[in-house]
């Protein structure tokens, strides 16, 4: 689908949810770069209109208009002291997240540093997380040094394999996740919903956790910044996420008059 530059471009700042913030950081720079190449980009009020979010590498959907859960793949209770003494085990640090931020028993630790710089939340400390923890979680994130998490991630598969799902997202980043969960079951659902499919999506990713997403969608945008493996299974590489390169690669796909 072709949009005028006269049209408006709808981009989705955030909702009800503990990843919220990361949707109106990633949206709002979104907004900000269509805007300088001359497009009417507004926040779509999506608690009016409505509309969905998606979280936790698909493990929970949003509706953001009810405030309804539509799909809430939570982690299981029974695995949360496995995988924690697990990561303790291997020097490296698990978090999740509650409705103000990271949750983590090493708020100074760089690499939890890292998620919430780039999330833009907190992060809070405590002594003992699984023992923290006394909510529904969607998943539980383990951070240390990237030389080191190829091994672990392949001694978690080996541990863990049928119970959860694991993949690394960044080189410094292992998502442990109910089993089955990943991004692209989800927009499938969603867009199946819609009457809609993978021809008419296009999705932009970065990390090893957005491969299946990028191989299902009809236009698979991969970040400059990507892991060579994205780029290698996209059928577009946009600038990188300092560079607008999501805004450039709508301006692209979307909103440019067919050739």
């Amino acid at each position: 689908m072709q949009i005028n530059k006269q049209d408006v471009v709808a981009v989705v700042l955030g909702g009800p949810s503990s990843e919220a913030e990361i949707s109106r950081v990633t949206g709002g720079a979104i907004a900000n770069a269509l805007r300088e190449k001359g497009y009417n980009a507004k926040e779509l009020e999506l608690d009016r209109r409505g509309g969905c979010i998606l979280s936790y590498n698909g493990g929970k959907i949003i509706d953001c208009k009810t405030g309804e859960t539509l799909v809430q793949h939570e982690f299981p209770p029974e695995l949360i002291d496995p995988v924690c003494t697990f990561a303790r085990y291997w020097n490296v640090m698990p978090l999740t997240y509650d409705a103000k931020g990271i949750v983590t028993e090493d708020a100074a630790n760089p690499y939890v540093g890292e998620e919430a710089r780039i999330n833009k939340i907190p992060a809070r400390q405590v002594e003992n997380l699984p023992a923290e923890i006394q909510w529904p979680i969607n998943k539980l994130l383990l951070v240390g040094d990237p030389v080191d998490m190829p091994h672990v991630e392949e001694l978690m598969q080996q541990k863990f394999a049928g119970k959860l799902s694991i993949y690394r997202s960044a080189p410094f980043f292992i998502e442990t996740m109910p089993l089955g969960v990943e991004k692209s079951a989800s927009l499938a659902l969603l867009l199946k919903n819609m009457g809609l499919g993978p021809e008419n999506l296009m999705a932009c990713g970065d990390g090893w956790n957005d491969l299946p997403m990028i191989r299902y969608a009809g236009m698979g945008v991969a970040m400059g910044n990507a892991v060579p493996e994205v780029k290698q299974a996209a059928k577009y590489v946009t600038a990188d996420n300092e560079h607008d390169g999501v805004g450039l690669a709508v301006e692209k796909f979307i909103l440019e008059d067919p050739q």
